[in-house]
């Protein structure tokens, strides 16, 4: 599914920009999003990061805990919810096709103590962020998974 969301992506990225002319000068054409579907994302995006924060292997209230230099080393991820935005474009050609971009930074969080015990109390630190745009496309009056 991210292979035809990356293809998709590479294909509106590729194609060349709408123009109108107008008073006798190109101006860019900005085909305007419905309300409703941006709401209809904007709803979407956060069911899908609640989802995405639920299924990750490692998550708070279930770690990933691994022996480590003769102490314990805890490890979970966690989406930045500051860091989520989201956009709806009309895809070219189609007034009624919209794809929806959302981008957000996985977090992964460690902790290390010499005891099970103590690493799960934390504290926990970020040590990696990861950004990641997904990409969604609008069929039949909703978003796909």
């Amino acid at each position: 599914m991210k292979f035809k969301r990356t293809l998709l992506l590479m294909f509106l990225l590729l194609l060349p920009p709408m123009h109108l002319v107008a008073s006798g000068r190109d101006v860019l054409a900005v085909p305007v999003v419905p309300s409703h579907v941006e709401q209809q994302f904007s709803d979407f995006s956060h069911k899908w990061i609640d989802k995405i924060d639920r299924n990750f292997a490692s998550r708070i209230g279930k770690m990933e805990i691994i022996p480590h230099s003769g102490g314990y080393l805890a490890r979970y991820m966690q989406i930045d919810r500051d860091s989520i935005s989201w956009s709806v474009k009309t895809i070219s050609g189609s007034p009624l096709n919209y794809i929806g971009l959302l981008e957000y930074v996985e977090w992964t969080y460690e902790c290390m103590a010499p005891t099970r015990e103590a690493v799960e109390q934390g504290p926990f630190v970020r040590v990696r962020g990861r950004q990641v745009t997904e990409i969604f496309q609008y069929d039949k009056n909703k978003w796909l998974e």
